[in-house]
């Protein structure tokens, strides 16, 4: 013989303003196959289930309940998280009915009532609640796991995968990631990021971005901090994760996005070395010897470069 359960759902008390009061809010709901039942600013945890007659069962529950707690103790600060060992007995009447009896603190101290199942309209209502309501928990959660443990791309130098790749990052690299920095430098184009939104294996950059001075087409000014851009534009950077070395950049132009982006692979331990050497003021990326080799290398070393060849580039990291 098949063990009666209640319906999952909403219940109210039998009365006959019954539809008013269930559109409006509800007393009693029952969600057997996710083990919980609420009421009003209570909720349970069904730990154990127990027949206990035809047509009756006992649900042993682990509870909140913030209006118990404070009652117990209105001093406690942790009222919201004090949890309660509760018992609920539920008992058959029709389909639609239910006879309903809950310990406090433990204790049966309140009499038993009558719960009558909420018609369709209510139903629906309380189940679209409940799926929005389960959205944001889900959401809230995820925005919680990006807080304690976002993704960032390594910084360095990348540069698109295929023949030559490491020739290609070390003269001429596709983008410099330096994250740490709040910049990103793509082609002629170089941005400073003003804000990171954090998203699963993702983050979208709002940047700032202008083209380099040296670029066809631009001028700009040379000051104490090095090339500063003759124009720029609000635009915004997805950097997505394909692997550990492998991300996919999406850029916006002049705010519209009119691409899918590029897939860009972590250039090697060489291009690497030879990045942080440019930055640090050590390597003309126009030739990677470095300038103290120069120096010492003989006079035809030096002499056979053009005197820009032989200063440390001030145009940042834009390729």
């Amino acid at each position: 013989m098949e063990k009666w359960r209640p319906k999952n759902g909403t219940y109210n008390v039998q009365g006959q303003d019954l539809i008013k009061r269930c559109n409006e809010s509800t007393d009693l709901d029952i969600e057997m196959v996710e083990r919980t039942i609420r009421g009003n600013e209570w909720n349970c945890k069904i730990t154990k289930l127990s027949d206990t007659a035809p047509g009756a069962i006992r649900l042993d529950m682990t509870c909140d309940d913030y209006n118990l707690a404070e009652f117990l103790d209105p001093k406690d600060p942790n009222a919201d998280e004090r949890k309660f060992k509760e018992v609920m007995l539920l008992k058959k009447i029709d389909d639609n009915a239910i006879v309903v009896r809950r310990t406090r603190n433990g204790k049966f101290t309140d009499p038993n009532w009558r719960a009558s199942y909420c018609p369709e309209e209510a139903q629906r209502i309380y189940t679209e609640a409940k799926a929005t309501e389960k959205a944001e928990a889900e959401q809230k959660a995820l925005e919680e796991r990006l807080r304690l443990n976002p993704w960032r791309p390594q910084d360095g130098v990348y540069a698109t995968s295929g023949t030559n790749f490491e020739d290609r990052c070390v003269n001429a690299s596709d983008a410099t990631i330096e994250i740490t920095e709040r910049s990103i430098s793509s082609g002629t184009d170089r941005c400073n990021v003003t804000f990171i939104r954090d998203e699963p294996s993702a983050i979208r950059l709002f940047a700032t971005c202008g083209r380099e001075p040296d670029a066809q087409g631009s001028t700009g000014r040379t000051g104490e901090g090095g090339s500063i851009p003759s124009s720029t534009s609000s635009e915004t950077i997805i950097l997505k994760k394909i692997d550990d070395n492998t991300v996919l950049l999406q850029k916006s132009k002049n705010g519209n996005f009119i691409d899918s982006g590029k897939q860009l692979s972590y250039c090697g331990q060489d291009a690497q070395r030879m990045h942080a050497q440019q930055k640090a003021g050590k390597v003309s990326r126009r030739n990677p010897l470095p300038i103290a080799d120069c120096a010492t290398g003989g006079s035809g070393a030096c002499e056979a470069r053009p005197r820009e060849q032989l200063r440390p580039s001030n145009t940042g990291d834009s390729i």
